[in-house]
């Protein structure tokens, strides 16, 4: 049937329609196709209008055109007198740059200093400043431009313009940049406040073409105002004239009610405002029934259709949002819907609350197995902690009965008691690790007997200083640290030399370097160990403070370097990867290893 089909098709549009556009709908059908035809009823009765009250209308409204331009134009005004006034303008477009650097760099400040300052912001009429010159040496482009390349106006035109100030109406139209068309409105001064420079000089301040517009299109006043130069149309109150398409003449048909000349820096305009068709006063005075009933048919009926269809969208709608403005992660809730009807807004609702019980079951479900993921990562933390502390332990007693072996074999058996005493020592501190710290003191006294027993092997040859400062003793930090460190340059540092080595051992407290980021406090614990053994090439040098400053358990586990990279993997740890290393060596002459932490990092013993 096709009034089922024209129904279905009506149906379909209508579900393509945003509220606001059905909303929209609804006032046409129900006020403004009523207005227009009960306009074409009065409109026959309409034939005398008040003159003298549409005269003194006329007069505002050109008076508001002219307080709307030279607003904005006082604006761009108060801009050029800054420039006018601003010697470093004068030296920069009058300067012999030595290089397009030198004029890069001089006009990057002319930018930041004076124009951008001036340009303004959102609120700002002013579209863009323009500095110019017959200074050759100026590179066109953004800001500046050389005037034989953009000159609108001639020097001399300036000079015989009222304070050297003219305003421009143009358009810049190229069919093969379409993009680039649009109108301009420009105001342009010279500038010749001093007497020392030697070139011609302009600023060009470049008005929003659109602010303008809409300025002027706000103006209370219902007939069209034009602002034209000639029969030039610059301008008009009632339409929006896009700024891309070139100014258009006045329409012969345009019904004139008043023409004021206007002179404006330089500028021949007139402001002509377009009569009203008809004035309505008497004709509501003489037909006041007519009237009330006709308003009462065509605003009061749609308003209150609209107030209805609007309560009822927005009540429920409100509802829906405070929902989602109020719901917090631990507590997301529902809405009522009881007395949400059965249209869509209704679908949605009751859609948001089934998307609530669905979201609260999930965000349990992850709080849970956030909770599994913690435990299991700090039950990965600890066996790899506990993987290291095995990983330590049998590393330093193969050395320490090595230094037996190797002794014993050198030598009789009449000093192996004095090593064997000096070996248990250091095994009954560190066989068993109950805990893996230890301060800083106990770790020295262990180095001390380690050294005194590597002595042993390397008699004279080796020889140790070991120094902190009293106030660092009592910090602790991973167990066997520094001994490992200690370690590697007493074995490896001295193989292959004949001369005695020595190894230095200290620790000592700094200020913080400025500018560093620490919430721990502003002193860090360093800890130095330096030998004069035969030192590494710059290549191993990078590569281990390389791996030493970014290692991982999984570069501990690879095998090499493994006593350095447990010593780093371990103070990484328990500072929250604060800890940094540097080493410094060269061959033949020794190696100097730092290591900083920040103090507040570590546990101190009162």
């Amino acid at each position: 049937m096709p009034h089922k089909k024209l129904y279905d098709l009506i149906y379909d549009r209508l579900n393509d329609l945003s509220i606001k556009k059905k909303l929209f709908l609804v006032y046409v059908v129900c006020m403004f196709i009523p207005l227009i035809l009960t306009d074409g009823i009065i409109f026959g009765l309409l034939q005398r209008n008040e003159r003298r009250e549409e005269e003194y209308r006329m007069n505002q409204a050109a008076e508001s055109v002219k307080y709307l331009i030279n607003s904005t134009f006082d604006e761009a005004v108060t801009a050029i007198n800054k420039i006018y006034l601003n010697e470093d303008v004068y030296e920069f477009l009058d300067d012999d740059f030595e290089s397009d650097y030198d004029f890069f760099e001089k006009r990057y400040k002319i930018q930041n200093d004076v124009i951008r300052p001036l340009a303004g912001g959102k609120e700002s009429s002013i579209n863009n400043i323009i500095l110019c010159s017959d200074n050759d040496r100026l590179i066109n482009g953004g800001n500046f431009y050389k005037i034989k390349d953009i000159g609108t106006v001639t020097w001399e035109d300036l000079l015989a313009a009222k304070n050297n100030m003219v305003v421009n109406f143009f358009y810049t139209g190229d069919e093969n940049k379409k993009e680039m068309n649009r109108k301009r409105v420009t105001l342009i001064r010279a500038l010749d406040h001093f007497e020392w420079y030697k070139r011609h000089m302009m600023v060009y301040v470049d008005l929003d073409y659109s602010k303008l517009q809409r300025k002027l299109k706000g103006l209370a006043y219902d007939a069209p105002v034009y602002l034209c130069e000639g029969d030039r149309v610059l301008m008009v109150s009632t339409i929006q004239k896009s700024p891309q398409v070139d100014y258009e003449s006045l329409d012969e048909d345009v019904q004139i009610g008043l023409v004021v000349p206007w002179n404006v820096y330089g500028r021949n305009l007139s402001i002509i405002v377009s009569r009203n068709e008809s004035s309505v006063s008497e004709v509501i005075g003489d037909n006041i029934g007519i009237v009330i009933v006709l308003i009462l048919l065509n605003i009061v009926a749609p308003i209150l259709l609209i107030s209805v269809i609007n309560r009822s969208f927005a009540k429920r709608l409100y509802g829906l949002s405070r929902a989602f403005d109020e719901a917090d992660i631990d507590n997301i809730k529902g809405i009522d819907t009881s007395d949400a009807g059965k249209d869509e807004i209704a679908l949605l609702m009751r859609g948001y609350n089934k998307m609530v019980e669905r979201l609260n079951s999930l965000i349990q479900t992850t709080y849970r197995g956030k909770l599994e993921r913690q435990d299991m990562e700090l039950a990965r933390q600890n066996a790899e902690l506990s993987a290291l502390h095995s990983q330590i332990n049998p590393h330093f007693l193969f050395n320490i009965l090595e230094s037996i072996r190797m002794r014993s074999v050198l030598k009789g058996e009449s000093e192996t008691a004095g090593m064997i005493e000096k070996m248990a020592t250091l095994v009954r501190q560190n066989i068993s690790w109950s805990t893996d710290n230890s301060t800083v003191g106990e770790e020295l006294d262990f180095i001390r007997s380690y050294l005194e027993l590597q002595q042993y092997r390397f008699g004279d040859r080796l020889r140790f200083d070991i120094q902190a400062s009293e106030d660092c003793a009592s910090y602790h930090i991973p167990r066997l640290t520094l001994t490992t460190f200690v370690e590697n340059a007493c074995v490896h540092g001295m193989e292959g030399k004949t001369t005695a080595c020595w190894v230095y051992v200290r620790v000592y407290k700094e200020e913080l370097t400025s500018g560093t980021d620490n919430e721990d406090g502003r002193e860090q614990l360093v800890m130095e160990i330096e030998d004069t053994g035969r030192g590494m090439s710059e290549e191993d040098v990078r590569y281990l403070n390389d791996r030493m400053n970014n290692c991982t358990i999984d570069d501990v586990k690879d095998g090499s370097h493994v006593g350095m990279l447990n010593a780093c993997l371990r103070l990484k740890m328990i500072t929250g990867g604060e800890a940094h290393f540097e080493i410094e060596s060269e061959e033949e002459v020794g190696t100097y290893i730092t290591i900083r932490v920040p103090a507040g990092r570590l546990m101190f013993n009162a």
